[in-house]
This record gives C-alpha cells, sequence and structure tokens, in this order.
C-alpha cells in the first residue's frame, strides 16, 4: 500500500550536478525582482506552486558551491550544453 501525499515526510529528488546547476539558474533567474523572467501569473494555479518553487531554490542554495565560483556563468554554460541534447521541444509541452 502506497501512502499519500499528505501522509508522507519528506521525498527526494536526485539530481546531478548538471541539473543542479542549471535549475539553480532558472529558478533564481525566476525569483530576480528585477528582471521579467519570471513566468506570468496566469502559470500558477496556485501560489503554493511559488512556495514549493521557492522552497526549493533555497534547498539548492544551502548545497551548491558553485554559485559562488568565479567561472560559474562558464559552468552554467557548460551544464546547459550537456543537458540540451536530452529535450528538443521549445517549451515544456513540446
Amino acid at each position: 500500500m502506497t501512502e499519500s501525499p499528505e501522509t508522507q515526510d519528506t521525498v527526494e529528488i536526485g539530481l546531478d550536478a548538471n541539473e543542479a546547476v542549471v535549475l539553480f539558474e532558472l529558478l533564481s533567474r525566476w525569483c530576480d525582482p528585477k528582471t521579467d523572467a519570471t513566468p506570468a501569473g496566469t502559470c500558477f494555479q496556485s501560489t503554493a506552486e511559488c512556495a514549493v518553487l521557492l522552497g526549493l531554490l533555497g534547498h539548492l542554495e544551502k548545497q551548491l558551491a558553485t554559485p559562488f565560483k568565479p567561472d560559474y556563468r562558464e559552468i552554467v554554460a557548460q551544464a546547459r550544453q550537456r543537458l540540451e541534447p536530452l529535450w528538443d521541444g521549445a517549451t515544456l509541452n513540446g
């Protein structure tokens, strides 16, 4: 028998270093008040979704040292390049 999401204490998601740095960069950009790169409010059905994404960014901030490296931009570019072959759609839905 599986537990419902309401009864589970935690769920772990594994990311490799490339995935983590690309996700960190995306969420950081979306949360930056100085940019227009945030998805429109119509993208979200609930403020809970924003809370989860912000929480995920916080977890990444605690674990990643990469954003503090002087060559961070190059690391992000290389990570994106490695991951790009995994998806050929222009958006999440293709």
